[in-house]
């Protein structure tokens, strides 16, 4: 008898395979390759801290919801792509009916918190990614630099005092230093 390829070393896995899968954490997909994203305890707290304050706000202006690590299906005809972002918000007529699937859409805002061994280039491409799929803005919160990069289809500013998000969260202001409070305690 044959023995089953592992999972890691595999390149033919689909999006609908990949959905039905327990993966041992968070993971895209690439060209039917599964890429883990193993977060540490500063990434974790980062995104706790994002999702938190996105969370608030939600509470008292219910325009969406705010998710983590929900993998998407960017792209309808490319079954062997996915990507998962660390905290994403989608705007209430566009929540899917079916909760229980990866979503056949992008999120209209995208969180990715990047770790000091990520690789900024793939980080970057996974942005791009997003915005050329609909996603309205991306934040890249850099754990190293304590700074987050503003993407949008327009362009890329850097941010270390207040994120906005006014075309997808209007009045939602986030001062940077509350993205990585507690970091250091």
């Amino acid at each position: 008898m044959k023995e089953p390829i592992p999972i890691e070393e595999r390149n033919d896995i689909t999006v609908d395979e990949m959905e039905h899968m327990s993966l041992p954490c968070r993971a895209d997909l690439y060209n039917g390759k599964i890429i883990y994203r193993i977060p540490t305890l500063a990434h974790g707290l980062v995104e706790a801290n994002v999702a938190w304050r996105l969370g608030n706000y939600l509470d008292k202006r219910p325009v969406g919801m705010v998710v983590i690590g929900v993998n998407f299906r960017l792209w309808i005809d490319r079954s062997r792509e996915s990507r998962a972002a660390d905290v994403c918000f989608i705007a209430t007529e566009r929540v899917p009916k079916n909760k229980r699937c990866f979503p056949a859409m992008a999120p209209d805002l995208a969180v990715e918190i990047i770790q000091p061994d990520d690789n900024i280039a793939e980080m970057m491409e996974k942005a791009e990614a997003f915005l050329q799929q609909g996603t309205k803005i991306v934040w890249l919160v850099f754990l190293s630099k304590r700074e987050v990069l503003v993407c949008k289809v327009e362009g890329k500013r850097s941010v270390r005092d207040v994120l906005t998000a006014d075309s997808v969260l209007p009045d939602f202001a986030l001062p940077v230093k509350e993205i990585f409070e507690r970091l250091d305690r």
